[in-house]
């Protein structure tokens, strides 16, 4: 499991909850300002706090891509109430979505869902430019390739799943081009001029 975690023990004692009476989903999950930074070395650091301590609980740190299809991605026992940190060391690029799972026995129940964005230079490129046949796609993520004229009219569109991937240009007259590459999955659009020869 990517991460890594680090528990900080709360100066006082609370009485333990029985999460036997929670709902999942319930509104009365003990976890509290759940919190996440993405830092500088590109890592994802995740902080809560549960004034709660569940017999035989257990914390998993959840990721998605799209906010309702979570992998879990790291285990933290629920040892103490106190402050808790899991560092997700291999995020994804763009838009990602955390959630923390609290369980004991056959009960759980989620905190509230929080979004991160970790920009990647290598996410989306596209080359050579100025192009003269062939326009050269690389991206991580699925992506939708519009070409457009001076006057925003869509000359080329397409879908492209993510690896690289070559796009015919050739049908286009010499001059300038707006060319944007929209990732949807990672919510990020890149708008460029490309020349074309």
């Amino acid at each position: 499991m990517a991460g890594a975690w680090t528990f900080c023990p709360a100066q006082t004692m609370v009485p333990l909850v029985d999460i036997n009476r929670l709902a999942p989903d319930s509104a009365s999950v003990p976890i509290e300002a759940l919190a996440a930074a993405v830092k500088d070395n590109g890592r994802v650091s995740l902080k809560w706090q549960t004034n709660a301590a569940l017999s035989e609980s257990f914390f998993i740190v959840e990721r998605s891509l799209n906010g309702s299809d979570f992998t879990a991605i790291g285990v933290i026992k629920n040892n103490l109430p106190g402050g808790y940190e899991f560092v997700d060391d291999a995020p994804v690029k763009g838009k990602a979505y955390y959630r923390i799972k609290i369980t004991a026995a056959q009960n759980f129940a989620y905190s509230t869902v929080i979004a991160t964005v970790v920009s990647g230079d290598a996410s989306c490129r596209f080359y050579p430019n100025p192009v003269d046949k062939a326009l050269i796609i690389r991206s991580e993520w699925p992506v939708d390739v519009l070409v457009t004229d001076k006057f925003g009219k869509p000359l080329i569109s397409s879908r492209l799943p993510a690896g690289l991937k070559i796009v015919d240009v050739s049908s286009l007259e010499p001059g300038i081009y707006v060319i944007t590459l929209f990732q949807k999955d990672a919510n990020r659009v890149v708008s460029e001029k490309l020349v074309k020869k």
